[in-house]
């Protein structure tokens, strides 16, 4: 019996400690398991050949930085930009987008936010018609060069179309209004409106005869605006600036045209006025007798020969009769314009149209003429520095292939610093042309053009 209870004894102490055995070996297991884990995953994360899961919170930013490409530069849009409101930056090719027959969606895509809407108009309407529908033409920067009170825009000739007819015809019924031949009376301006003539004479160039269709895009870029990037931008902007000028002319009445079979009593009037001269299309008609009835801006319109008129060149031929004509014909004037780096930067093969020092003073002694007397009216001249300077200073780029088909060639560009400076080693005892030449080097430093 003794016997009997001492095994029971030792099977109750076998029975504990193996319980005890088992307690501590699972201990012992989760233990080392949970050290284990961190070691294993430290490794993992610091062993650049262990091939992680794109999940992975630690590496994706790691690959994100090295394989995504470089941002396109945002930051050289001004906001409010056509470029920026409309989202130009993330357009396709344009050429691509013409080829693929999506232009059109992409534009009204980009035309269904009000912001870029605003831009557009903000845009267009503040823009020169001439110098937007052929900015290559030298004339037509030259238009800007001049500061006039009712300068011409986009926004003044879409201002009131219908009421700028009734005013040309309104001004035609009076007899004082009945300019013969060259004759000019610019103290009629207010009466006779000549504004207006000019106004309508814009409309049927553009909205009635195809004056939209026949623009000249840009060939010619300045600085580094011939990049493929900035190119590339450009063309859309052109595209869209296009559309809006055409819905604008979409607008309006088709009966407003001055057309013979429209209008069959004006257009005969118009045509019976016109000079000595031609033009023998109305348009230009018009614009000659807004410019003899005294508005700045027709008279700041050039003659373009007949087979670029047939191109589709502007309407022109005020600059003959506006109070700007003898600035015109001056020999001051054609040395500025001789002086911009269109005519400075290539040789167009004639010798009285290449640049010189000695062009570029005699522009000076023009400039200096700023704030002074007009021609006949005896008004003030004032100039656009800006606008001199830009076209003065700012590089011209010319596709090869262009330059070989007009038959120029390129040839070292002086910059305006050594222009101004070689100015300064000839001297002059003019304290006007030192003050213009002072002045042009000043804005064109302020501008980032001088050098």
């Amino acid at each position: 019996m003794k016997r009997s209870v001492r095994v029971r004894g030792w099977l109750w102490v076998v029975s504990i400690g193996l319980v005890l055995c088992v307690v501590v070996g699972v201990c012992v297991f989760f233990i080392t398991l949970n050290r284990a884990t961190p070691n294993t995953v430290a490794l993992e994360i610091s062993n650049p050949s262990v091939v992680v899961s794109s999940s992975s919170p630690t590496i994706e930013p790691a690959e994100t930085v090295v394989d995504s490409p470089p941002q396109l530069p945002h930051l050289d849009l001004p906001p409010g930009s056509v470029e920026e409101a409309c989202g130009l930056l993330e357009f396709p090719p344009y050429r691509e987008a013409v080829d693929a027959g999506t232009s059109t969606q992409f534009k009204n895509r980009a035309l269904e936010s009000a912001e870029c809407q605003t831009a557009l108009e903000n845009h267009v309407k503040a823009i020169h018609p001439y110098f937007w529908a052929d900015a290559d033409d030298y004339q037509n920067q030259a238009a800007t060069f001049v500061l006039i009170d009712e300068p011409l825009t986009f926004e003044r000739i879409f201002a009131d179309p219908a009421g700028d007819l009734l005013r040309v015809e309104g001004a035609l019924s009076r007899p004082e209004c009945l300019l013969k031949g060259d004759e000019t009376n610019w103290d009629l301006k207010e009466i006779c409106h000549a504004g207006s003539f000019f106004n309508y004479a814009l409309i049927n160039h553009f909205c009635f005869g195809g004056g939209v269709k026949k623009r000249q895009w840009k060939t010619s870029y300045s600085g580094e605006d011939h990049s493929a990037f900035k190119h590339n931008r450009s063309l859309w902007k052109h595209s869209l600036e296009d559309d809006w000028v055409a819905k604008k002319c979409e607008k309006l009445d088709p009966m407003l045209a001055l057309a013979p079979e429209h209008k069959p009593e004006l257009h005969a009037l118009v045509m019976s006025l016109r000079s000595t001269n031609w033009p023998h299309d109305s348009q230009e008609q018009l614009i000659k007798l807004a410019a003899r009835l005294g508005d700045d801006a027709a008279g700041m319109t050039w003659t373009a020969s007949q087979w670029r008129r047939i191109g589709g060149n502007l309407p022109s031929g005020g600059y003959q009769f506006g109070r700007f004509a003898e600035l015109f014909a001056s020999e001051e004037w054609q040395s500025l314009i001789t002086a911009g780096t269109i005519w400075r930067g290539f040789d167009t093969g004639h010798a009285n149209r290449q640049f010189s020092i000695e062009n570029f003073l005699h522009a000076l002694k023009l400039l200096a003429r700023d704030g002074g007397p007009s021609t006949e009216q005896h008004e003030e001249i004032q100039f656009d520095w800006q606008a001199v300077v830009q076209y003065v200073c700012v590089p011209i780029y010319i596709h090869p292939n262009d330059i070989e088909a007009m038959g120029i060639e390129p040839v070292k560009l002086q910059s305006c610093k050594e222009i101004v400076e070689e100015v300064h080693q000839l001297g002059t005892n003019s304290p006007a042309v030192l003050a213009a030449i002072n002045k042009f080097e000043k804005i064109a430093i302020e501008l980032g053009v001088y050098e």
